[in-house]
């Protein structure tokens, strides 16, 4: 993702990083101005921090693998809300990766869980550039 950032720069903490995965977690702040309007009398997090917070999770795993160069988000192949997180919640996000063997396709599931329970199942789908794989004079990919 680009621009603007519903969890701000410094808003996910790295738990875990390991070979198939990752795990983050951050604390959907009671003071962010976004939960007044969301909803009025009922504040709840937004879904899209849910999704942000799993795909920084995917890309940190990523860039821990040496894959993070031109890594792009393709598709959103699932998201399931499952219930909603409420100001003060701490969520972890934990990710397993697949990597196809065909185009350089990864495919990141990740679940968002607070101690209430799960609260978000999300699955997205990323390719690597052609100018992330191509060698390098060198003769190495990049």
């Amino acid at each position: 993702m680009s621009g603007a950032s519903a969890l701000g720069a410094d808003g996910l903490e790295l738990l875990r990083n390991e070979p198939s995965g990752a795990t983050t977690a951050f604390v959907a702040e009671p003071d962010d101005p976004v939960l007044i309007g969301h909803y009025p009398g009922f504040p709840v997090q937004p879904g899209v921090y849910l999704v942000e917070a799993a795909d920084r999770t995917a890309r940190l795993w990523a860039d821990g693998a040496g894959l993070g160069a031109g890594l792009e988000l393709v598709a959103m192949d699932r998201c399931r809300f499952r219930r909603p997180v409420f100001p003060g919640d701490q969520v972890s996000t934990a990710v397993t990766v697949d990597i196809s063997e065909e185009g350089g396709l990864l495919t990141a599931k990740a679940s968002a869980l607070t101690v209430s329970g799960a609260v978000a199942d999300i699955r997205l789908r990323y390719r690597r550039t052609l100018a992330a794989t191509a060698p390098t004079p060198e003769g190495e990919a990049q």
